[in-house]
């Protein structure tokens, strides 16, 4: 098996995939990782993983993939640095800050014909890929209604980050930098949003930016999907339940593993279930979380086939966030994809805070 040279940069949530990459030993080698914190490169140094300063520094060795999990604001300009130094990227979410920026990041790889994996590691669970699976064997029928539920609680100690709880460094709030697993799981599952309209409000944290958030998503197809937030709850749940027309699931509650067993289905009749045992059989569960995405991200880069995540799938979420964002501003719906001629292609910050 060909193994690929990987760096991480940022090691915040960069210290998880570290350990998921180290479990992978097989398709990457950790050659090094990055942050400005000298006391989290300490923490590196003492298990083992090399630790230098900067993205600069860690492209200096000659890494074929940099994962990157530095804050969102930086995201762009770093995606950029590494597909023109001729390296690919797997990047955290939020991928970007604007649709915009997607359509920008797209012509880097075709320019340089490097590639960027987006992060979105929760379709790496088994219910979810069993769901996933019995849609492309059509035996579900058409969706009907779904619902999301991203019930999570963040305090103070996780905004005592500078950069968290604000426009100008995180970009959003509980929508974009919370909820956006779920809601990927939603429309890929779901299908893809036509029209959102949207409430966002800040109602249990003193931070800038929303922790409470509501919508109504119309699919390509009609579907109803309803999609609601909060970061102050007692007990953390993320939920998913679709009515599709033979068959209900519901996906488990755990908060940071909703795509991961057990999930329910339960069929209209006993001819539509036994359909279903037919499209599942040969089918086993993918490795899960980071590292079953890391897995196929390193097959699909060997290989030279699509990616299993895409710039394509970032941009659906990208839009979302953005409908979602500009009808709580309007009170209005807000139809996708976006114009390309729309001004809120290139950013869903409040107009006050546009540059």
């Amino acid at each position: 098996m060909t193994k690929l040279r990987i760096g991480v940069v940022g090691l915040g949530v960069g210290r998880l995939h570290a350990l998921a990459l180290k479990r992978l030993k097989s398709r990457y080698e950790l050659v090094a990782v990055a942050d400005p914190a000298a006391a989290r490169r300490m923490q590196a140094r003492l298990v083992g993983v090399r630790a230098v300063p900067d993205l600069d520094a860690l492209l200096e060795l000659g890494v074929d993939v940099v994962d990157i999990c530095t804050p969102p604001h930086l995201h762009e300009a770093q995606i950029t640095q590494v597909l023109e130094s001729g390296a690919d990227v797997v990047c955290e979410k939020p991928l970007v800050d604007s649709v915009a920026a997607v359509d920008r990041l797209a012509a880097v790889e075709e320019r340089t014909g490097r590639r960027v994996a987006p992060v979105f590691n929760y379709r790496w669970g088994a219910g979810a890929q069993k769901l996933r699976r019995l849609l492309d064997a059509g035996v579900t029928g058409k969706l009907l209604v779904a619902t999301s539920e991203t019930m999570w609680r963040r305090g103070e100690k996780y905004y005592s980050v500078p950069w968290r709880g604000t426009w100008e460094g995180e970009r959003g709030g509980a929508v974009l930098s919370h909820a956006i697993h779920l809601h990927d799981l939603l429309c890929w599952l779901g299908g893809p949003p036509a029209e959102v309209v949207a409430r966002t409000a800040t109602r249990s944290l003193d931070i800038e930016v929303e922790d409470t958030a509501a919508a109504v998503i119309t699919t390509s197809d009609g579907a109803l999907m309803t999609a609601t937030v909060t970061l102050g709850a007692a007990t953390e749940m993320s939920r998913l339940r679709f009515v599709f027309e033979h068959v209900t699931v519901e996906s488990s509650h755990a908060p940071y593993k909703p795509g991961a067993e057990p999930w329910t289905f339960d069929w209209t009749s006993k001819d539509a279930g036994a359909r279903a045992t037919a499209a599942l059989e040969g089918w086993s569960p993918p490795l899960e979380g980071w590292r079953g995405q890391l897995a196929d991200t390193h097959e699909a880069l060997v290989a030279g086939t699509a990616l299993p995540v895409t710039l394509d799938d970032a941009r659906v979420a990208l839009e979302l966030v953005t409908g979602w964002y500009r009808s709580a501003r309007t009170g209005e719906p807000v139809a996708m994809p976006l114009n390309a001629r729309d001004p809120d292609r290139d950013s869903w910050l409040p107009p006050e805070l546009r540059s």
